[in-house]
């Protein structure tokens, strides 16, 4: 997907990169959180990776969706910086170091589930349980654990639930080039009847 230009920064990241040359190449790039990258902008930001160091990359990719944000709870809404949805991340990276961490899709690492807990037990449910499908972005760790849930939809009565039970999955290891990385994806917790 294409993102179109202008839109402001909401945040800069770096991957791969040492320290120094972070500091060093926003000295020389004219970028800050809250700019607007335009094309214009992101062509110079490119020129710049690369008259610093020519395998330097530049990704741009789009920030949490507005409505994802209205449905997250409060809690998870206080942590973004800036407004989510129109703004992009701009990823400065060097290919020639192994990522440590990647992002698959929900459905290409749902094949690498191997423990699934259910979102509680049936007889558990009163009467104010609803059903519902609650969404969650999750970080795999390089074991298969899950380390990190954060809530991106669903009725808020029940991600406490499902994120307890997302939490206690288990996946295979995730290999690139045979080393084991981190996995940013995204998951779904059906709570509907047949599904428990």
């Amino acid at each position: 997907m294409d993102i179109q230009l202008p839109r402001p920064i909401s945040r800069i990241l770096f991957r791969g990169c040492s320290e120094q040359t972070q500091t060093d190449l926003l000295l020389r790039m004219r970028i800050h959180e809250g700019a607007i990258l335009s094309d214009r902008l992101l062509q110079q930001t490119r020129q710049a990776a690369k008259g610093y160091n020519p395998r330097l990359g530049v990704l741009v990719r789009q920030t949490i969706r507005r409505e994802e944000f209205l449905k997250s709870p409060p809690e998870i809404r206080e942590t973004f910086t800036a407004p989510p949805g129109d703004g992009v991340n701009l990823i400065i990276y060097d290919p020639a170091t192994p990522p440590q961490r990647i992002r698959v899709e929900g459905s290409q690492q749902a094949v690498q589930l191997i423990e699934k807990t259910p979102p509680g037990d049936p007889e558990r449910c009163d009467g104010d349980s609803e059903p519902g499908v609650v969404k969650l972005a999750i970080v795999v760790g390089k074991d298969g654990m899950v380390i990190e849930v954060d809530p991106l939809a669903g009725p808020e009565s029940l991600i406490s639930r499902a994120a307890d039970a997302v939490r206690r999955w288990k996946y295979r290891p995730t290999l690139l080039n045979g080393r084991a990385v981190e996995v940013e994806t995204s998951v779904e917790v059906d709570f509907s009847p047949d599904k428990k």
